[in-house]
């Protein structure tokens, strides 16, 4: 699977959704687990960790959003542009695209290392301990710099952009996808199973990458509402979205191995092969089965 292009989308969005979950137990996670097992040393972990898994978090989500949207193009050329498909989508300009989108990531995270900073350590009387205290720096706190980056770069290059991009694309390849079942439909008439089987397979993986989108973007839309009411100073009802916000995050980065399984046959036969939910009478023969199938273009 790894040598069909598509699948270098998903694998650095899967990584990306790991990234994002091992930073939201740390930032998140951490602090409520320790106060409710009153085990303080789990909470100073997480204020220690927090500057750098902070950074990260937003790293990964910024790699996930428009890996997200360079997929949904690359589908796009595929299904509503067939023909030149092969000359566009070669693997150099695919590897060149993800290199592309993961660089401009980093650069555009590269300010939030240098947000957030321990500025000292406290003793919590209450609770007996020393626990370090986070606090913005003057960078975060600049209104210049909170201005371009929050009001304009981030509004813009996190959401506007992206969204269009996915709305447009998606909406394109969907009118395909109809198009093709009604191509499918009029094939089974025929008895042409090879092609019948090639385009069911097309299919099923475009509505598989649709999917990934649509679950992107209904998770994703919250975080955009709450971006707005913080540019317009909206505290009350920024204060009361933002654990819901953080939550729709975190199940985004954790919902598309559910649609992989949904949509991908082969898929779920490898990951209850690896992770032996099932119990096969011969397990060397399953795996060399599974290895052997013919794998979709796309997945």
């Amino acid at each position: 699977m790894r040598h069909q292009s598509v699948n270098w989308y998903l694998l650095i969005l899967s990584i990306s959704d790991c990234i994002i979950l091992i930073g939201a137990f740390f930032v998140l996670t951490l602090p409520r687990l320790g106060e409710i097992l009153q085990f303080w040393q789990a909470i100073a972990i997480s204020y220690y960790t927090t500057p750098q898994m902070y950074a990260f978090m937003t790293l990964a989500q910024t790699i996930s959003v428009w890996m997200t949207a360079a997929m949904s193009i690359h589908r796009f050329i595929g299904v509503c542009m067939p023909f030149k498909a092969s000359t566009i989508l070669s693997k150099k300009n695919v590897k060149r695209l993800i290199f592309c989108v993961i660089m401009a990531s980093i650069l555009f995270n590269t300010t939030r290392f240098f947000e957030v900073s321990i500025s000292g350590v406290c003793y919590m009387m209450p609770i007996g301990v020393e626990l370090p205290v986070l606090a913005p720096t003057a960078l975060r706190m600049n209104p210049l710099y909170h201005k371009i980056f929050y009001a304009w770069a981030y509004t813009i290059i996190m959401f506007i952009i992206p969204f269009t991009i996915l709305i447009v694309v998606n909406s394109r390849v969907i009118v395909a996808i109809h198009k093709s079942r009604q191509v499918h439909a009029k094939l089974n008439v025929c008895d042409d199973a090879a092609r019948k089987q090639e385009l069911a397979k097309e299919i099923s993986t475009s509505i598989m990458l649709v999917a990934i989108v649509l679950a992107f973007l209904t998770c994703n839309t919250l975080a955009f509402v709450v971006n707005i009411m913080e540019k317009l100073e909206l505290h009350d009802l920024y204060i009361m979205f933002v654990p819901w916000s953080n939550l729709l995050v975190t199940c985004n980065a954790s919902i598309n191995i559910c649609i992989y399984c949904m949509f991908s046959d082969k898929y779920r036969q490898l990951l209850c092969y690896y992770l032996q939910f099932l119990k096969c009478r011969r397990k060397e023969d399953s795996f060399q089965m599974i290895s052997t199938f013919d794998f979709p273009s796309k997945f």
